[in-house]
């Protein structure tokens, strides 16, 4: 799978569409942290330009480059960490735990599935030992599915009204991470 199709992919897990299948804005619930409104995950906190860029996209009709902006916002921005990796469904791992946590997040979480101290950079120790795991790609698949539930316990758990979509997501992602091995 494609950069573009991750991102795409991340795209669709992120989604609200409407009657005819069209990206529509969603106004977040309180404790969501990622602001008021947002449009696939793009959100009015940490991406407001481009959410204002789909938002008068998808006003004016033009909801097929609201898509494509939504994707190349998403692979742009988590380019960074995704491409640490060499194997693309550990890169697709990567790159959700990056659109979600940001880039820094996403070390953090890498660096736990390693083993690693965690300080967020992904430095030649980090680089290396991904190498390493790259070797087995299924068990540290395993292992960056448990380092991120492990990430976001630091501050929620089952009790919060958020915890079941965070879990699905982890789950569907690594599904899909472990099917692109196939």
């Amino acid at each position: 799978m494609s950069p573009r199709e991750q991102a795409r992919r991340i795209v669709d897990y992120e989604a609200r569409r409407d009657k005819d299948g069209h990206l529509k804005v969603y106004t977040l619930p309180s404790g969501d942290g990622g602001g008021e409104r947002e449009v696939a995950g793009i959100d009015d906190r940490y991406h407001p330009e481009v959410l204002a860029r789909i938002e008068e996209l998808l006003a004016r009709g033009r909801c097929e480059e609201a898509e494509d902006v939504a994707a190349t916002h998403i692979e742009q921005y988590t380019n960074p960490v995704a491409l640490l990796s060499v194997v693309p469904a550990i890169q697709f791992a990567l790159r959700d735990a990056a659109f979600n946590r940001g880039p820094t997040g996403a070390v953090r979480i890498l660096q736990d599935a390693l083993g690693l101290p965690v300080d967020g950079i992904a430095g030649a120790k980090t680089r290396d030992a991904l190498r390493e795991a790259e070797k087995n790609p299924v068990e540290f698949l395993e292992r960056l599915r448990a380092a991120r539930e492990r990430y976001e316990r630091r501050t929620r758990d089952e009790s919060s009204p958020f915890w079941k979509g965070l879990s699905n997501r982890w789950d569907r992602q690594h599904a899909d991470s472990v099917s692109m091995l196939a």
